[in-house]
């Protein structure tokens, strides 16, 4: 990382050029390729899909030294303005040996994806610190299972030239839980739980010190989710943080299937337990993650949390003239 602050990727504009890639799992139905393309066409861009994003080998979208290629690709290719992934799933962190780090560094271009996606925004944070975008994937915005709201916040990350502002709250359900209270200020970092996790031991392991931890996930008991957060509280993780936000956590907590000698603790249970002693703010339920609404996360921005207010604002503009 730099010492200056982030690289701001730039600022998209009608007509510039994206490559679509699919470094995780692959389409399961062709329309899912297509109504993506249509839509980022719509919002009056070019798109240069990778020469292997319509591949398939099971549960990943070919082979991994085939998707690491698209990646690389597109970094290096100066036609290309912005990297947006297909979707999540499973599979960016076998291609990290397989990256070009000192390409991907020497181009700052904004990375669009979340869930799975989360090991390549800790890569690009590692290798470059350059501003990323926890968003939907290219398979979102073609979607009409994805609301407007999830794709009006990407839009605005990617073309407005004004600070991004506050990461809105749901607009279904305006409800925030402030864990602890306070004021921090800090960059983000952060992404999906489960992966958060698997970079700790590895040359990208996330950096907390003075940051804004953001995290989301989903399909897993409370004690799965306590067991990871105790992980990153005993690696010294979560001490160092000047805030945590936790997103949307679907299908986590309650499970009727649990084994009835060890009842499920509530998710507000464990977040209560684990990251309320820390002292630093901490609110739960902002829109970011595997909801119906998914907010834009410019992934190393500057931040600001207010837990009392259950507010996270962006400060600053998140990318740069090209």
């Amino acid at each position: 990382m730099n010492g200056a602050g982030p690289r701001k990727p730039a600022r998209l504009r009608p007509g510039d050029t994206v490559a679509l890639v699919a470094p995780a799992s692959p389409w399961e139905n062709r329309s899912e390729m297509l109504r993506a393309v249509r839509g980022l066409e719509g919002w009056g861009l070019k798109v240069k899909p990778g020469a292997h994003v319509d591949d398939r080998d099971g549960y990943l979208a070919g082979r991994d030294e085939d998707r690491a290629a698209d990646l690389n690709s597109a970094f290096a290719d100066p036609e290309v303005s912005a990297v947006i992934c297909l979707q999540g799933g499973y599979g960016s962190a076998r291609l990290l040996p397989l990256l070009e780090r000192e390409v991907i560094a020497a181009n700052p271009k904004a990375l669009c994806g979340y869930s799975d996606i989360t090991s390549l925004h800790l890569a690009i944070e590692a290798w470059s610190d350059t501003i990323t975008f926890y968003s939907n994937g290219a398979s979102g915005v073609g979607s009409s299972d994805t609301s407007a709201f999830s794709k009006a916040t990407m839009h605005r990350a990617l073309f407005s030239d004004e600070p991004f502002g506050a990461i809105p709250a749901d607009p279904e359900d305006a409800w925030i839980r402030t864990i602890s209270g306070g004021v921090a200020h800090g960059r983000l970092t952060g992404g999906c739980l489960t992966l958060v996790q698997a970079t700790l031991g590895t040359p990208i392991e996330i950096k907390t010190e003075g940051r804004i931890l953001y995290l989301e996930d989903l399909d897993m008991h409370s004690y799965t989710m306590d067991s990871i957060l105790t992980h990153l509280r005993n690696a010294g993780k979560l001490d160092g943080c000047a805030g945590i936000v936790v997103g949307q956590l679907k299908n986590v907590g309650w499970r009727e299937d649990f084994a009835s000698f060890m009842q499920d603790r509530s998710v507000e249970d464990v977040l209560e337990d684990l990251l309320g002693p820390l002292g630093v703010p901490c609110i739960y339920g902002l829109p970011i993650g595997h909801g119906k609404h998914h907010a834009t996360v410019p992934h190393g921005a500057m931040a600001t949390l207010d837990a009392d207010a259950g507010t996270l604002s962006v400060d600053e503009v998140v990318t740069a003239d090209p």
